[in-house]
């Protein structure tokens, strides 16, 4: 009878494992169902999974960017962490007491995110709490741009556009000056110091004397137009330009700073702004938006680049707070022209070494572009580093050292 009990009570006991076998392998079907009946969802509404850690303890807001700075709708449905979105231009916006901070979002369709499963991943750091130092303390402090992944490349190429990640660093929100150039042509340890030069450099500056608009003085007829100090350096080589930022680096803190031209990532994402814009304050360049812009061929104008004192009465700053990415002047990158897609991304190779043979980018148009299409952010000019021109000059990143 014993022996009968205990293979009852092992029936039962072998029933009831049955029975949660079978209710759990349910519910996983059911979970495993939903998923994928939530997953066709996210399929037919061509969303990705936005992911967001946030480590500053900022106040985060998401907003769904337009075709032009004003024109942007915060999504109420984001509460801090994870949200599906449609295609679209998304940045977020990190407040920290009074300091502000975007990091660009942009999606192209079902599970298009740069991560390993479609997502897109953000890490929201702290801001760094030590800006880099001015040449000239009474220059614009620099613009802190967050790391993490952008949108690189002209989306009318649809083999073009590709994620790119980029550390944080910071850029001018104006080009580099006439006065901030002229230190370097007088300062002992500057222009005339070979240690400053690449080896191609050095031997370009032993046959070519500088000829840039640092040089005008106050009576030269040209002055007025290009000279005055608060204007962007201009007629500048990219040997000069690059000069320039590595005597940046040594004079200010060799150590602790690294000062230098922007690769190309770099500086479209600043062009871009979080808004993932075509034009640096806009989608489109329409007759309203004409005016937003320092362009049109005019050799005659009375002031054809405009100066940091005068920019802010007449042009407005991206969303980041850089001026002029498209127009005034054409900016040198640090990149040599090589080209970029999908197959075969942008990397910081040796593309943006300082020795790299080559014809170096350019990006941005300027006063002078007879076209929009020299003010389109994704369009890339090049020229022969030993090139300079009344239009083109440059912009200066900031990054610290380990």
């Amino acid at each position: 009878m014993l022996r009968e009990f205990r293979m009852k009570k092992a029936f039962g006991w072998s029933i009831s494992l049955l029975a949660i076998a079978l209710i759990a392998a349910y519910l996983v079907f059911r979970l495993v169902k939903q998923n994928e009946q939530e997953d066709q969802r996210h399929y037919e509404r061509g969303e990705t999974q936005l992911r967001v850690s946030n480590l500053s303890g900022a106040t985060l807001a998401l907003f769904l960017a337009g075709k032009k700075l004003s024109d942007t709708s915060r999504i109420i449905a984001f509460e801090g962490k994870s949200i599906w979105l449609p295609a679209g231009n998304y940045f977020l916006r990190a407040a920290d007491g009074t300091k502000l901070s975007y990091i660009p979002v942009s999606l192209t369709g079902y599970r298009c995110g740069p991560d390993e499963d479609g997502s897109f991943n953000v890490t929201v750091r702290p801001l760094p709490r030590e800006l880099p130092p001015r040449l000239d303390n009474t220059l614009p402090n620099f613009l802190y741009i967050p790391g993490g992944s952008f949108l690189l490349g002209d989306r009318l190429n649809p083999r073009e556009p590709h994620y790119v990640w980029l550390r944080g660093f910071f850029i001018a929100p104006y080009e580099a000056t006439n006065s901030e150039f002229r230190n370097f042509l007088n300062a002992a340890d500057g222009y005339a110091d070979d240690s400053n030069w690449t080896d191609e450099g050095r031997r370009w500056r032993r046959t070519n004397t500088p000829h840039s608009s640092a040089l005008l003085t106050p009576n030269a007829p040209e002055y007025p137009r290009f000279g005055r100090d608060d204007q962007p350096i201009t007629w500048v080589s990219w040997y000069e330009a690059n000069a320039f930022c590595r005597w940046l680096t040594k004079k200010i803190d060799k150590r602790k700073w690294l000062y230098s031209l922007p690769n190309e990532a770099e500086w479209e994402k600043v062009g871009r702004g979080p808004d993932n814009l075509d034009y640096s304050l806009s989608m489109t360049l329409s007759d309203q938006e004409i005016p937003l812009y320092n362009w049109r061929k005019n050799p005659d104008a009375a002031v054809p680049v405009v100066g940091i004192g005068d920019t802010p009465a007449h042009y407005h700053a991206n969303r980041f707070g850089a001026y002029h990415m498209s127009g005034n002047v054409v900016e040198w990158t640090q990149s040599i022209n090589r080209s970029y897609n999908r197959e075969r991304p942008f990397v910081d190779d040796d593309r943006n070494s300082d020795d790299a043979s080559g014809l170096r980018v350019a990006r941005g148009g300027s006063w002078y572009s007879a076209s929009i299409a020299y003010l389109y952010i994704p369009y890339r000019d090049a020229f022969q580093p030993e090139h300079s021109s009344q239009d083109i000059g440059f912009r200066i990143v900031a990054k610290s050292l380990p």
